[in-house]
């Protein structure tokens, strides 16, 4: 459930930092009517673990110290189509700890001190086959997030905020991509066959918000190895935020046209049911009511118009998810965190 972290370690010892920016590219920027330097920092990327994985570091004097961000499940799977829990973590950390202590041949201030300054958090939903992932992204990518920009990829969806970023995407693919090669043949070839059965829904949470989310005002790795603690804040997205608006129940056409007629005028009725039909499942439509078809604040309240009676989504409109969405809840009964039946 935890994915890439983010970790500012301090060090006051210049001499090492020095000797780390020895082998990074520099990065500069200098004021041209001050000749100041506005900013300058040092990257590079250390390989580190038993699967040689890279672990992304930043070195910068203000502040003083390095910046560390990697994949928990990369580093010590080998992978990220398999989740690690929570709790996992500070075992996961003691044996990077060590390791990177080794790596630059000094002795740092524990892990326990380390600032959080980004959490990705994950969940696999996974299902039968490679078109029922079809099926699943295909109703994600409708969904709106509230506020966020959204951007509609082949195999994904993603919404951007500054303080925190959700993703939806179809895990083989992405799999192909970016690790299928780097792992042995036979190894690779089960987490493909694993990883095409997999829809990933991902948070992505900047240092601030992370704070705000935890009430507190800075955030170690003790804060958040809790599994109930990431379940939460992974439902917090996916219920009150992203299924905000609409239910994950199935119903008829019929059925929404009796609820709303039931609750609504016959006028307002008949507008939130064709609302409900051009936003939801006309692409073409939706993109006219958001670019000023429709003023947002009416779209806003045509919503809360279907939320407040409890409309589900139509079995007429995408019959094929019907059984698909009772699956898209966490904890989910088909999710599995390790592929165990590999060779």
């Amino acid at each position: 459930m935890i994915d890439t972290i983010k970790f500012f370690i301090s060090i006051e010892d210049e001499s090492i930092l020095t000797k780390i920016k020895n082998n990074f590219k520099r990065f500069r920027k200098d004021d041209l009517k001050t000749g100041h330097i506005e900013f300058e920092f040092f990257t590079g990327d250390f390989e580190m673990g038993t699967y040689h994985r890279k672990v992304g570091v930043k070195s910068t004097n203000n502040p003083l110290g390095l910046f560390i961000e990697f994949s928990l499940p990369k580093y010590s799977k080998g992978n990220n189509v398999e989740m690690i829990h929570a709790y996992d973590l500070p075992k996961i950390m003691d044996q990077f700890y060590d390791e990177l202590c080794i790596h630059i041949n000094y002795p740092l201030a524990h892990y326990s001190t380390w600032v959080i300054y980004k959490l990705d958090i994950c969940y696999n939903w996974t299902l039968e086959d490679q078109q029922k992932v079809l099926y699943a992204m295909n109703f994600l990518r409708r969904i709106d997030f509230p506020r966020k920009k959204k951007y509609l990829y082949d195999t994904s969806v993603m919404h951007l905020g500054s303080s925190y970023v959700v993703k939806f995407y179809s895990k083989g693919p992405e799999f192909t991509k970016n690790d299928s090669k780097k792992i042995s043949f036979d190894r690779s070839y089960a987490l493909q066959m694993f990883a095409d059965k997999i829809v990933r829904f991902e948070v992505g949470l900047k240092r601030t918000y992370l704070a705000d989310q935890l009430l507190k005002d800075t955030v170690y790795v003790s804060d958040i190895s809790d599994d109930e603690l990431i379940l939460q804040m992974l439902n917090f997205f996916l219920k009150d935020k992203m299924f905000q608006y609409i239910k994950l129940d199935s119903m008829s056409n019929e059925n929404i046209k009796e609820t709303l007629m039931s609750n609504y005028s016959k006028t307002m009725a008949t507008r939130l049911y064709q609302f409900y039909k051009d936003f939801y499942f006309n692409e073409e439509i939706k993109h006219m009511l958001l670019s000023g078809g429709l003023n947002r604040s009416t779209i806003y309240r045509y919503k809360k118009c279907l939320q407040k009676v409890g409309i589900g989504i139509s079995t007429d409109a995408l019959p094929e998810t019907a059984h698909i969405l009772k699956l898209l809840i966490i904890p989910s009964p088909t999710s599995k965190f390790d592929l165990l039946d590999y060779k």
